[in-house]
């Protein structure tokens, strides 16, 4: 199992996003320039903020995504890191390029295009969002979260924490 799978794994299987963070930080520690580690502490962070309702973790994941993007500009990742934080910090319309990197170099990545079709429909582009979320439910069809999305978006909703915040 690669590092990714792994953390992957820890948030979503066994829903231990602060153990994968920890873990991350112990493998950071030991090697700095680990890009993918610090793209997948972004990632894990932007989980946490999430989870704990608490958005200056989307500022720290911000912060990784952008290091583990300064060591590997075409990290997938940290692109997908980067716009998921942007997204929930209000700033939808900065999250479209690096999502729509993402998707072009992991075509495979669900996530990546589960994130550019929020940032599409926070933006007012509801056909090219439902465009980008028919792909992400291809990749991965009975993903409750992708799933959950869609259905919030058929109903013109928008998550709790993003109606108080004027996306840009």
């Amino acid at each position: 199992m690669d590092l990714r799978e792994e953390i992957f794994e820890l948030i979503y299987g066994k829903r231990k996003v602060e153990e994968a963070i920890l873990q991350l930080n112990q493998i950071i520690k030991s090697a700095p320039e680990n890009s993918r580690a610090i793209a997948l502490k972004a990632y894990a962070l932007n989980k946490f903020a999430n989870s704990q309702k608490d958005w200056k973790f989307s500022d720290r994941a911000l912060d990784f995504a952008e290091r583990a993007l300064f060591l590997n500009p075409e990290d997938d990742i940290a692109l997908t890191s980067k716009g998921w934080a942007l997204i929930d910090l209000g700033r939808a319309g900065e999250a479209l390029q690096p999502l729509e990197h993402a998707t072009h170099l992991s075509p495979r990545n669900e996530y990546a295009w589960y994130n550019l079709a929020w940032a599409q429909y926070l933006t007012g582009k509801p056909i090219t969002s439902s465009q980008s979320i028919g792909h992400a439910l291809a990749i991965a069809p009975r993903n409750r979260i992708i799933i959950h999305g869609k259905e919030m978006m058929a109903r013109g909703e928008v998550p709790a924490h993003l109606k108080t915040r004027k996306q840009s």
